[in-house]
């Protein structure tokens, strides 16, 4: 299967120009450190993975944004557009469509969030074990 840099190359070879993608420029560890202390979060590191490859990036038109990890940027990781419509125990990582995409620790798993109880999470939200498989089902449904 693919790494991450294969990923996101297969990502930008996209050209169609509404389906174009941009990406921004990785992040070192010590700004995904310094960005995990000052928002007091973990980032999984699947994520970190991507970070260290694009600090952030709108995909497929925008249909997708992934945040980034700098404090100084508006779409940054927690960022919520539903003003506080998702659960704290969930660390937003972006968003696909209308949901979030978010990293729920308590089952080691990402998912797509649109407003679903806390505690029906596992049955009503796609999960994904690492953020591999997350980019995986986003550029699928762009790409066919």
């Amino acid at each position: 299967m693919y790494n991450m840099k294969e990923r996101i190359e297969h990502i930008k070879a996209v050209q169609d120009n509404w389906m174009q993608s941009e990406f921004a420029s990785p992040a070192t560890d010590s700004q995904i450190e310094a960005f995990e202390k000052t928002a007091n979060v973990i980032i999984p590191e699947s994520y970190k993975v991507f970070l260290r490859l694009s600090n952030g990036a709108e995909l497929f038109g925008g249909d997708c944004k992934l945040y980034s990890a700098d404090m100084n940027v508006k779409f940054r990781i927690n960022y919520d557009f539903s003003n506080g419509s998702v659960p704290d125990e969930l660390l937003i990582l972006g968003f696909y469509n209308s949901q979030h995409i978010c990293f729920d620790k308590r089952y080691d798993s990402f998912i797509f969030y649109e407003y679903e109880d806390y505690d029906d999470i596992s049955e009503e939200c796609l999960m994904f074990s690492d953020f591999y498989e997350v980019l995986d089902y986003i550029t699928d449904i762009a790409t066919t």
